[in-house]
């Protein structure tokens, strides 16, 4: 008993000092410390997930950031890559996408970007549960993946990359703004000149 003890401690130091760790188990330094995260559909799996994540990071997530993630709906797409001669079974390629954005109060997406992971799955017409099967646990896999994406892409935000970006986008919507209200001024003197006439 104590052997087996000993085994595993020993294991476990050895994979720890080689830098082994289970996949989506890593750590991540992040520079944004809190976040007012929004998504198209918060009880999605994929949205839960990351919110786990980035809390379990030390992301604090709450509707007084300053700045917002929001999360887009995963979309799912399956395409047949190829097809066996004589049999009833093809490859598929399983893709799964998710859009997401960073956002500051009424301005447009500072940072917008797209995850994606892809897998290829045989599939069996003879053994369509079987595959059902494989299919689900591929999509589990997949949306690991995509967790890890994107948190490596919110890792590699810096603040000063947000501050840039939010006064640039400030400038813009104020020189639409002014542009709107000059075009509105300039319609109230034609109307004028109109009633005048």
């Amino acid at each position: 008993m104590r052997l087996a003890q000993l085994l595993t401690l020993s294991m476990a130091l050895v994979l720890s000092a080689c830098g082994f760790h289970l996949r989506g188990t890593g750590s991540f330094q992040f520079a944004l410390k809190e976040l007012h995260f929004t998504s198209a559909d918060r009880f999605a799996p994929l949205s839960e997930m990351l919110q786990q994540r980035l809390l379990s990071q030390g992301v604090e997530l709450t509707s007084s950031a300053e700045y917002s993630l929001y999360l887009g709906r995963e979309e799912h797409t399956r395409r047949t890559i190829s097809f066996t001669a004589g049999t009833r079974s093809s490859e598929q390629m399983l893709t799964t996408t998710v859009d997401y954005e960073i956002r500051y109060a009424g301005l447009p997406a500072l940072l917008t970007g797209q995850a994606e992971v892809q897998r290829t799955q045989s599939f069996n017409q003879n053994h369509v549960s079987a595959s059902s099967e494989e299919a689900l646990l591929l999509r589990d896999e997949m949306r690991n993946e995509l967790v890890m994406q994107l948190m490596q892409r919110l890792q590699a935000v810096r603040p000063a990359q947000l501050e840039q970006l939010r006064a640039e986008a400030q400038v813009k919507a104020d020189a639409e703004a002014a542009a709107r209200e000059a075009e509105q001024q300039r319609l109230l003197q034609e109307e004028k000149l109109f009633q005048i006439n």
